[in-house]
């Protein structure tokens, strides 16, 4: 939620004046003779352009008579028009689009006039001139020039910056609703201009630039009336009619404003009794009855030593105000640099978390705000950042974090990101200060760890793409443990039988699996059991041959190879009288019957 987006009528108007010069040409050139000369645009047509310029629109047969127009409804783009000087209203000019962002979208003068126009019999010898259904609002982008009467609404995920003729900055943030009440020169040939500008609902933010007296620079909102003279603020208004005003920089008189019965809220008032300036540093509230709150100091910039100076993560950037209170609201934006013309995210969250989608790598300027309980927004604390996320590390897949691995099978794997190289490191260091491996053009994502030395490790990951981006991010590290490998010690069989018992040696703590299979490569298993001690008696298996193999397991749960297979007879076999055991004729033990 924006701070202040307020919308809705109040019962007052808030007018913001400053004085200025020119410092930017009109959209029109002077031609000779006491004539203007307007280059003809794509769908314009004679009505849309006599509301452009004459005092009265009306007139607009005169100028089809004076360029030789055949149809006034379809002239060829890039025709050159001549407009007699004293037809024209005071010095028409225009506001550029220099930035955008979102789907903002006007309504021109030149769109309403051709809806507004009915089909009637112009002047004599001039076609009949249809009416447009309706007026339709049309998209923004950067170069568009804007004329007076033009209204413009910014969507939730939008932003717009307009420079006017004298060079001042208007941005018209998300959620906002305003119309381009005045734009023109004060006098055919004057450097004087005048602009006025009708914030219906949500938050315009303007620098004014420091200019000597002559140059008129209105706002017109529900509430109060604030003059300035060269200085830095924003305006908000919201739901209720009640209108904020802070101030960046200069200074700003502002007086409550009440309405005049039968007139236009925003064009009308008196000035109710009272009134105050505001300077740098500091915000009022006027409520929609044109009511003046009291000046208040707004709130400090916030401290932001504490946050990183680069992100990593591709699909969102995310800043934790930590020292900031966790009721507190914060007006954050990002911007290319750190004159804010291009504010490529921006909005109002409640508490420390911010929360933005991914930007493109690259380095920009971060802006943050605290705001009070009423919605004005404090002195701005800016950090630069970098966003560094590309190309996108690979995926870890084993061992698992904080895995436990055995030295002899030991292996590092991940998934490489398609058309890069992987780079690797392992460190027993956190910080990878002394890597004990450093791999920085892998193929595959796949790393033997056979020489490494027992221990606690961790490693990371990045992807290598050239031509391209070059080395992205490493991915956050992770921990593992390279552990000895679990194993069985020297197997010896108690013949008892047809009730052997197996007995070996390991290391404390360990448990064991054990398996018996008819042939040696243990397809045909007969008995397998998990064993708590390195001893297994055997029972209820036919008397035969068989192979037996085991394996180890740590406390961890790690797991040793299976022993090599060991023969296995089951059934007690004829003995000499020296203790030997009978073989018959093919070298096979002799089975007791």
């Amino acid at each position: 939620m924006r701070a202040m987006r307020w919308r809705g009528a109040g019962a007052a108007a808030l007018l913001i004046a400053a004085l200025a010069c020119l410092l930017a040409s009109p959209s029109w050139a002077r031609g000779p003779d006491g004539f203007t000369t307007h280059r003809v645009e794509e769908g314009q047509s004679l009505p849309s352009i006599a509301a452009i310029y004459l005092r009265s629109p009306k007139q607009w047969p005169l100028l089809q008579k004076l360029n030789r127009i055949q149809d006034p409804n379809k002239i060829a783009a890039g025709t050159m028009l001549q407009i007699p000087a004293r037809l024209l209203k005071p010095g028409a000019i225009n506001a550029r689009v220099e930035f955008v962002r979102g789907s903002p979208t006007v309504i021109s003068v030149s769109t309403a006039a051709d809806a507004a126009t009915t089909r009637r019999e112009p002047t004599k010898g001039a076609p009949a001139v249809p009416a447009p259904a309706s007026a339709t609002a049309e998209p923004l982008a950067i170069g568009n020039t804007l004329v007076e009467g033009a209204k413009i609404k910014v969507p939730e995920d939008g932003y717009l910056l307009l420079r006017l003729a004298d060079g001042s900055i208007v941005r018209i943030l998300a959620g906002s609703d305003v119309e381009l009440k005045r734009l023109r020169r004060r006098g055919a040939a004057s450097d004087s201009f005048e602009s006025i500008i009708d914030v219906r609902g949500g938050k315009v933010e303007s620098e004014v630039s420091k200019q000597p007296k002559g140059r008129v620079f209105e706002i017109h909102a529900p509430g109060a009336v604030a003059s300035v003279r060269g200085t830095h603020f924003d305006v908000a208004v919201g739901p209720d009619g009640r209108t904020g005003t802070s101030v960046s920089e200069g200074t700003v008189a502002v007086q409550g404003r009440k309405p005049v019965r039968g007139t236009s809220r925003n064009t009308s008032g008196n000035a109710s009794s009272g009134g105050t300036t505001i300077t740098a540093g500091q915000g009022v509230l006027v409520e929609g009855n044109g009511k003046l709150g009291t000046r208040r100091t707004l709130a400090s910039a916030p401290d932001l030593t504490g946050l990183p100076a680069e992100y990593q993560d591709a699909a969102q950037i995310v800043f934790d105000l930590g020292d900031s209170e966790a009721s507190t609201r914060h007006e954050v934006r990002i911007a290319r640099d750190s004159t804010f013309r291009e504010v490529l995210r921006d909005g109002v969250f409640p508490g420390r978390a911010v929360k933005f989608a991914a930007l493109d790598d690259g380095d920009y300027v971060l802006g943050v705000r605290s705001v009070d309980t009423d919605g004005l927004a404090g002195a701005e604390a800016n950090r630069s950042i970098r966003v560094h996320a590309r190309p996108v590390p690979p995926l870890y897949q084993s061992p698992a974090p904080d895995g436990r691995i055995t030295s002899e099978a030991a292996q590092l794997v991940c998934s490489e990101v398609a058309g890069t190289e992987v780079h690797l490191q392992v460190s027993s260091r956190a910080d990878f200060s002394q890597p004990e491996i450093d791999q920085p053009r892998l193929s595959r994502c796949q790393l033997g760890l056979a020489t490494l030395p027992l221990g606690d490790y961790y490693w990371r990951v990045a992807s290598v793409q050239t031509p391209g981006p070059g080395h992205g991010p490493f991915a956050a590290p992770q921990r593992f443990s390279l552990i000895a490998t679990p194993k069985v010690g020297t197997l010896d069989v108690a013949d008892a039988g047809d009730t052997p018992t197996l007995s070996w040696s390991a290391v404390a703590g360990y448990s064991f699996h054990g398996q018996i299979a008819k042939d040696e490569a243990f397809q045909q298993i007969v008995l397998e059991t998990d064993l708590n001690a390195p001893r297994w008696t055997i029972n209820g298996i036919a008397r035969g041959a068989y192979y037996v193999r085991l394996r180890a397991h740590d406390a961890s749960g790690a797991e040793g190879p299976y022993s090599p297979p060991r023969l296995l007879r089951i059934g007690s076999v004829v003995r000499t009288s020296t203790g030997g055991g009978v073989v018959s004729g093919d070298g096979e033990p002799l089975a007791r019957p």
